[in-house]
């Protein structure tokens, strides 16, 4: 009885996802795209609508869609596709590197790349990024200073063998040290918490503009953007509106229901 009830019940959560993906994949374009830079690279990219110069976004995802595969990922609710439509429909650009595994170069040539679109405005470069795509977006920072804020979701540093592992690799000095950053400690798991605070406090030392927030929730819940986007769209807006005009997305979506 209990598997059965288990079995309805992801049926159910796949059929959610799969109605809400398909929703607002009729309204946003999504595109698959190649790009160069050191290597051949692919990426996820949708657009608002309207002909103005948007904001970017580039989204650097948790490991387990590389290991996990793009079918699996999706039926577990972390569907890359849905993340960069949300995105669009609040006026930014959103473009995410796949098939990256731990490839920094992935994040630099993208940022590359789009920059260089005549609807993006290339000042306003933001990156998020979720566990070990958090630390990779934080090599990114430190290596262009390409990017306007940066948030960092349950960001961890790789425990790994190889020279980014974190018993090898060697922070650089920041390029913009008052680069806004957003962090979010997902308090799950005893060691999760650890690595995250380790980052977090590393990042002190070299940031002198980081918001933090302690969010109680398994890393999991943040795989569905609906949960938490609103909040990393405020703290973008929050930064672009204390140097810039009051900027107004300008693609409205239609009434919007969380998924919580």
């Amino acid at each position: 009885m209990k598997a059965l009830i288990s079995i309805i019940i992801i049926i159910g959560l796949v059929s959610s996802i799969h109605a809400k993906t398909n929703n607002i994949s009729k309204k946003i374009d999504i595109e698959y795209v190649r790009y160069d830079y050191l290597g051949s690279y692919k990426a996820i990219i949708s657009k608002p609508k309207g002909n103005k110069k948007f904001p970017i976004i580039i989204y650097s995802y948790d490991e387990f869609y590389d290991w996990a595969g793009k079918d699996l990922a999706n039926r577990r609710g972390y569907n890359l596709e849905y993340i960069a439509a949300y995105f669009a429909q609040r006026g930014y650009v959103c473009i995410i590197p796949i098939e990256r595994y731990r490839k920094v170069k992935a994040i630099i040539g993208v940022s590359n790349y789009i920059k260089n679109k005549p609807y993006v405005n290339p000042n306003s470069i933001h990156l998020i990024g979720m566990s070990e795509g958090a630390f990779l977006n934080i090599i990114a920072a430190e290596t262009i200073d390409n990017f306007a804020s940066m948030t960092l979701i349950g960001g961890i540093e790789i425990n790994d063998k190889g020279h980014l592992s974190n018993s090898i690799f060697k922070y650089k000095k920041a390029l913009n040290p008052n680069l806004p950053i957003y962090f979010m400690l997902i308090h799950d798991v005893s060691w999760r918490i650890k690595h995250q605070k380790k980052l977090y406090t590393k990042l002190q030392t070299f940031y002198k503009n980081i918001t933090y927030k302690r969010l109680f929730k398994e890393k999991r819940w943040f795989w569905d953007i609906d949960r938490y986007g609103k909040d990393i769209n405020l703290f973008i807006l929050k930064q672009y509106n204390q140097t810039h005009e009051t900027r107004q997305n300008t693609y409205k979506p239609p009434q919007y229901q969380p998924s919580f």
